[in-house]
C-alpha cells in the first residue's frame, strides 16, 4: 500500500485531533477523580465532631428564660410568673408570659397583655 504526501498530512491531522481529544478526556477523568475522592474524604469525617460551643440536649427545663446581650442588658424574658407595676402596686400573672424590653429595661410588650390576678395587700 503506497501512501502519498497528502495522505500523510491527513493522517497527521487526524492524529493531532485524536491526541487533543485524549488530553481533554484525561483532564476530565483527573478532575472527576479529584472531586470523587474529596467527597469521600469529606464524608469520612467522624459524625461526633461538633463545634465546642454547641450544646446538644433532648430537653431543657427552667422556670425562666432570659435573653441578654453581651453587656447584660435584658431584651426578652419567658417566664411563668411575670410581674408588672401599676399605680405603685405589683401585679402578678401566674401563668406563662413573654415580655420584651427596650434599651432602658422597661417592658414594651407582654403576652398575655393583662395580668390575671392582683395579690391582696
Amino acid at each position: 500500500m503506497n501512501f502519498t504526501e497528502p495522505d500523510f498530512q491527513k493522517l497527521a491531522a487526524r492524529m493531532d485531533k485524536l491526541e487533543s481529544h485524549n488530553r481533554k478526556w484525561r483532564l476530565a477523568a483527573f478532575l472527576l477523580a479529584v472531586c470523587t475522592s474529596s467527597l469521600v474524604l469529606m464524608a469520612a469525617r467522624r459524625p461526633d465532631q461538633i463545634d465546642p460551643s454547641t450544646v446538644r440536649a433532648h430537653f431543657v427545663e427552667a422556670q425562666e428564660f432570659i435573653l441578654k446581650d453581651a453587656d447584660g442588658q435584658v431584651y426578652a424574658r419567658l417566664t411563668l410568673t411575670p410581674s408588672k407595676k401599676v399605680d405603685g402596686r405589683m401585679l402578678l400573672n401566674y401563668g406563662p408570659a413573654l415580655q420584651f424590653y427596650n434599651e432602658n429595661g422597661k417592658p414594651i410588650w407582654t403576652a398575655p397583655q393583662e395580668p390575671l390576678m392582683v395579690p391582696a395587700r
